[in-house]
């Protein structure tokens, strides 16, 4: 039996009450993009996928391009500073870098 879609109010509570996507779609037994979805025709603004990082509010974006540039990889920056590899990548790409291409990976 197919699941009944709740009205936007409900849904608005509910990821207020629950917090997140995958606790909606889980209180709904709906999958997550159907729970997705749902939010977003409901009108609800969702949060940003992660984690944010403390180091990341602080990072120096001409150091990163200048690290970058100089070869580093996009991993041991992130290591040596504190924040995930995903953060400086998204950094990067932000400040219009073109990235380099992986190792071993088709191109």
């Amino acid at each position: 039996m197919p699941q009944r879609r709740p009205s936007s109010a409900e849904l608005k509570s509910l990821y207020r009450t629950t917090g997140s996507v995958p606790a909606v779609a889980a209180a709904l037994g709906v999958a997550y993009e159907t729970a997705r979805q749902w939010l977003l025709e409901a009108g609800v603004k969702l949060k940003a996928k992660g984690r944010p990082s403390v180091r990341a509010a602080s990072l120096d974006q001409p150091t990163l391009i200048e690290r970058y540039a100089g070869g580093e990889s996009i991993a041991s920056i992130g290591h040596d500073l504190g924040v995930s590899p995903t953060t400086v990548r998204n950094r990067l790409l932000d400040a219009g870098v073109p990235l380099r291409p992986r190792p071993g990976w088709p191109h």
